[in-house]
């Protein structure tokens, strides 16, 4: 298995964005080639919860149609829990739609936010190992 790349800048983005939206749940999608990721876009939780996420299909596929200008794939979708560990809740599982597609969980729990990724299968999942890249 490939290990996931996300350049620092992307990496930092992804954790101002879950800071910045405390108390509430974030999410966004991590786009690129292969498993190096080249672009992020957040997106807004219109649920407004810290215990999920919920993002319009229209606002998706308007994301999604961006991404594909760009000529990247998804491949990661990513979101923040506020107040609990980085693993995938069962919810998290459940409304994961497609495993080519990792999972990134970032947690606020503790003083220093940490991050893992996931790859969800068979309603299960496995941890993955992820890379910061420096510029």
């Amino acid at each position: 298995m490939n290990k996931f790349i996300i350049p620092t800048p992307i990496y930092e983005e992804m954790i101002l964005h879950g800071s910045a939206n405390l108390p509430y749940e974030v999410c966004g999608l991590l786009a690129g080639f292969g498993s190096e990721v080249k672009s992020i876009w957040k997106l807004e939780n219109e649920r407004k919860s810290e215990k999920s996420f919920f993002v319009s299909k229209q606002v998706v596929e308007e994301t999604l149609k961006y991404i594909s200008e760009r000529k990247e794939q998804v491949l990661a979708v990513y979101h923040s829990h506020p107040t609990t560990a980085p693993v995938p809740s069962s919810m998290d599982i459940h409304n994961h739609q497609e495993e080519e597609i990792k999972m990134v969980i970032i947690s606020y729990k503790y003083k220093h936010p940490e991050m893992k990724c996931y790859q969800v299968i068979n309603n299960g999942y496995m941890e993955c190992p992820f890379f910061i890249k420096t510029p």
